[in-house]
């Protein structure tokens, strides 16, 4: 049985913000903050599936667009 709540916090050691992956799975911040809490014992459908295929990936989430125009910044 997948705990769920591992999961969201693996997630956060590689980077993961609750909202970079509320906006990745398709919940809101407060809905994987309760997963990842124990007050929600698992996403539904496609939530479950995205959440699922991150982890299995392992990466952190890609830059921002804002993240990478300020990194141009500052080297220029």
């Amino acid at each position: 049985m997948t705990n769920w709540a591992c999961i969201v916090s693996d997630l956060e050691t590689l980077g993961w913000s609750l909202t970079g992956l509320g906006r990745a799975i398709g919940l809101s911040p407060q809905a994987v903050s309760d997963i990842k809490q124990g007050r929600t014992k698992a996403p539904s459908g496609m939530a479950a599936v995205k959440l699922h295929d991150l982890h299995q990936r392992g990466e952190g989430p890609l830059p921002s667009i804002d993240a990478t125009a300020q990194s141009a910044r500052e080297v220029a």
